[in-house]
């Protein structure tokens, strides 16, 4: 059983059974190179269970996951829309300069003028780059997570600063 003063963080979800073998396909919340998979917990109906993790690869995109006490594909099912999460302590520090979405979500967003945009509701994969969705007084903001866009993420003070591209912020066009 897990202590419940160790702080879990969601790194991904299950969207899918893979195989006859009861392995499950898991859509990753950002990279987690050199993670080592040994113990998730799966939060969704009814609390959260522990699992070790047998094998991993990747397939597509996402992660294939080998589940002891999971060996067929009936046995898996269920578990398709669960959240996957770890304890925070087992990740590795990210790169200078890249930030695990958690560390992101509620962060305060303004622009390089000093226009407040809102608070970082969600980040997501896109392919090609990540997009900081934001909510604030101009409703819905997407912002590409590029260089050109993010000038500084300040974790200290929960700040992220943006340089504006034309056409993102609703409405402004029309003003």
């Amino acid at each position: 059983m897990r202590s419940s003063n160790r702080e879990t963080v969601p790194v991904g979800k299950i969207i899918g059974v893979h195989g006859i073998k009861g392995e499950v396909k898991v859509l990753v919340y950002g990279g987690l190179e050199g993670f080592e998979w040994k113990t998730i917990l799966l939060k969704g109906r009814g609390g959260e269970t522990a699992c070790k993790v047998k094998r991993v690869r990747a397939h597509k995109g996402s992660l294939i996951l080998e589940l002891e006490g999971f060996s067929t594909r009936d046995a898996s099912g269920p578990l398709v829309g669960l959240e996957v999460s770890v304890d925070k302590d087992t990740l590795p520090e990210p790169p200078e300069g890249e930030y695990y979405y958690f560390d992101l979500m509620g962060m305060e967003v303004v622009t390089e003028d000093g226009r407040d945009l809102g608070r970082i509701a969600n980040v997501f994969s896109t392919g090609s780059n990540d997009v900081i969705e934001v909510d604030g007084p101009f409703g819905e903001v997407l912002i590409p997570a590029l260089k050109e866009t993010i000038l500084k993420v300040d974790t200290e003070n929960r700040r992220v600063t943006v340089r504006m591209m034309e056409g993102l912020i609703p409405g402004e066009g029309e003003r």
